[in-house]
């Protein structure tokens, strides 16, 4: 059976090694950090049309119960009106 030998490398050698490594890993986290930004910005962005689509869902409900509400009104003249002939 052949012997493994261990590839001999210097410390500067393994130091640059190390170093490359090291810049590409920050390369990634930039690029993730970057992504994870824009995320935000989209999250944000949805949730500002959601909220604004909330209030004007409040409004028209809002809206409907005085229309209600006018129209018991008239419903209740109607039937007093009716009441007294």
């Amino acid at each position: 059976m052949a012997e493994i030998l261990p590839l001999t490398r210097s410390p500067q050698d393994r130091l640059q090694a190390a170093l490359r490594l090291l810049a590409a890993a920050q390369a990634e986290q930039r690029a993730a950090i970057s992504a994870f930004r824009e995320n935000l910005y989209v999250l944000r962005d949805s949730t500002t049309k959601l909220q604004d689509s909330v209030h004007g869902w409040h409004r028209a409900v809002a809206a409907t119960g005085r229309d209600l509400e006018t129209a018991r009104e008239a419903v209740r003249t109607l039937e007093a009106t009716a009441a007294r002939m």
